[in-house]
């Protein structure tokens, strides 16, 4: 199936994807206010939000860019540019989680669905970590 749209749009479109400050980072970063995590901070492996002071780091995984087993589409087009992205997104995903795990780092993910569905259960995650120690 061809792109409904022209080379100059299609680039003009994935251009404005943001991967820094987008809706659900921010909307989390309000949830979680007052509990001192650092938003993206300068770890390795980019997380979202960390405290260095529980050596923790949280990352929030967009269904579509980390293969959600729930909401994750192919894309119709250019299949084989999408499938190898995306897969090379998955295992750098395990790899920053080994290297972190290596250091002593507890590493939360959250899937961008649970943070929309049930935010609370989430908040209640951070604070179960947060006042453990």
């Amino acid at each position: 199936m061809p792109d409904n749209f022209s080379k100059k749009t299609r680039s003009r479109i994935m251009s404005s994807i943001r991967s820094r400050e987008t809706k659900i980072e921010l909307n989390f970063k309000e949830l979680i206010k007052g509990f001192k995590f650092r938003y993206q901070p300068k770890i390795f492996g980019k997380p979202d939000f960390a405290s260095k002071r529980l050596k923790t780091v949280i990352f929030i995984d967009s269904c579509f860019w980390h293969k959600c087993h729930k909401h994750f589409r192919k894309p119709a087009t250019n299949n084989s540019y999408w499938t190898s992205k995306i897969n090379r997104n998955v295992e750098r995903a395990k790899e920053v989680n080994k290297y972190l795990k290596d250091k002593g780092w507890k590493i939360i993910r959250f899937w961008e669905h649970d943070i929309n569905e049930n935010p609370k259960r989430c908040f209640n995650k951070i604070k179960r970590i947060y006042f453990k120690e």
